[in-house]
């Protein structure tokens, strides 16, 4: 088993180091901005607004990046992909202005999705089916991992000189050395038709109103998140830190949550999660305007991380569940359409709601997305009896940050992708 482990990773190393090295980039980025914003003294709404739409370009990467991959492949695309998200990050030191960079966050969310669509890709042709679910593993380690690093270098330098966007242009830069020296055979890519929301709705309602809150909460945190905790008095060393808890408590739930959700009814699971953080939430939004504690602050960021990463890959497991395999792909491909949606428009809400209400309002905002979908989890699993848990498929770790790509579930067969109509199964 040991040997086994160390041959995948040795063989996967260097698609491992370009994801551990455009993530950090990303995410350093991503703090970056909306400090600046702030620093300039930009309305919580312009900045909401310039966060989402990262988000809208990751939903047109997902939709179209591929094609770059099937025209030119995989090494070529992915240095296109990366020295264009390079010279991007740069270009917002050059162009501070907000129409500029509202282009450039929709070119970086469509150069990281096909970035992230390629490595998936060509890590899914190097496992087998035996090997996929730990390829899969050692890939979220290096997500997350690179996330809650990358976060935290935005200690090195002074916000307000160019000097972080360089670094997080120079870490995005040398993701292509160990992709272009790879000596990795490219993967074929197959195309595959994707399904229309109402049938994929008509199958299971929790999974796409799932996806849609999961995009909600996710693409209002990671957009706002830091704007929040300057606003309640943070430095930018304790809002790096408050992100990096969050990511990583996402990263610690995914074990404990998967054993949960496959030993009870998934539905019970999220909405049991759900309304756990939605409700200290919701009580920790009273106290923001007295001067809620860092600590308690921090104490609190796991618990919710681990909540709001689960929605996702729960989400897609209740799916699953009823869905025959051969469609899990194209159902995918509607989850990640309707999960970018919420990440777009999430970031709008929740900054409309910080600009007339205070700070205070982003907890409120997350707190009752989280306890509106569990109630309406609540009511799905008082109307319809659960899925066997002979039939159910295994619940599978997911990065929520951007769940581009499904090569890599082992739950999928990639090699097997029919152009078939979607059938109607019944509804959850």
């Amino acid at each position: 088993m040991v040997q086994n482990i160390r041959d995948i990773l040795l063989s996967v190393k260097s698609l491992l180091g370009g994801t551990a090295a455009f993530m950090a980039g990303n995410s350093l980025l991503g703090v970056v901005l909306p400090l600046r914003m702030e620093g300039a003294g930009y309305p919580v709404a312009l900045t909401g607004a310039i966060m989402a739409a990262y988000y809208l370009g990751l939903a047109l990467g997902g939709l179209r990046g591929k094609h770059v991959i099937f025209r030119i492949g995989h090494i070529r695309a992915f240095a296109v992909f990366a020295a264009l998200t390079a010279a991007t990050t740069l270009a917002y030191a050059a162009f501070f202005h907000p129409a500029a960079w509202l282009i450039l966050r929709v070119v970086n969310g469509f150069c990281i999705a096909g970035m992230t669509a390629g490595i998936e890709s060509w890590l899914n042709t190097r496992s087998s089916n035996e090997t996929r679910g730990r390829v899969l593993g050692f890939y979220m380690l290096t997500f997350y991992l690179a996330i809650a690093a990358g976060q935290s270098m935005v200690n090195l330098a002074d916000v307000a000189t160019p000097d972080l966007f360089m670094l997080a242009a120079a870490l995005i830069g040398l993701s292509l050395i160990p992709v272009a020296m790879t000596l990795l055979e490219e993967p074929n890519l197959s195309e595959s038709r994707v399904v229309g929301v109402k049938a994929l709705y008509s199958a299971s309602k929790v999974g796409v109103v799932g996806a849609v809150v999961a995009g909600l909460m996710v693409g209002s945190f990671y957009a706002l998140g830091v704007v929040f905790a300057r606003r309640i008095g943070l430095g930018v060393s304790e809002a790096a830190l408050f992100m990096s808890v969050v990511v990583l408590g996402g990263l610690a739930a995914q074990i404990p949550i998967g054993m949960l959700a496959d030993r009870f009814d998934r539905r019970i699971v999220m909405s049991g999660a759900l309304l756990g953080v939605g409700v200290t939430w919701g009580t920790l939004a009273g106290f923001v305007a007295s001067g809620l504690p860092f600590l308690t602050l921090l104490a609190i960021a796991p618990a919710f991380g681990g909540a709001m990463s689960s929605v996702y890959p729960l989400c897609v497991a209740q799916t699953f569940d009823r869905l025959e395999r051969k469609y899990y792909i194209a159902a995918s491909g509607r989850l990640l359409m309707v999960y970018s949606i919420g990440a777009t428009v999430g970031p709008l809400f929740a900054a409309a709601l910080m600009a007339a209400y205070g700070p205070s309002s982003f907890f409120v905002f997350e707190s009752a997305v989280a306890i509106l979908f569990a109630i309406f989890v609540l009511f799905r699993v008082w109307q319809e009896p659960c899925v066997p848990a002979a039939q159910r498929e295994p619940y599978v770790p997911l990065p929520d940050v951007t769940p581009v790509a499904m090569a890599l579930d082992p739950r999928t067969e990639p090699d097997s992708i029919r152009r078939e109509e979607f059938p109607h199964q019944h509804s959850q």
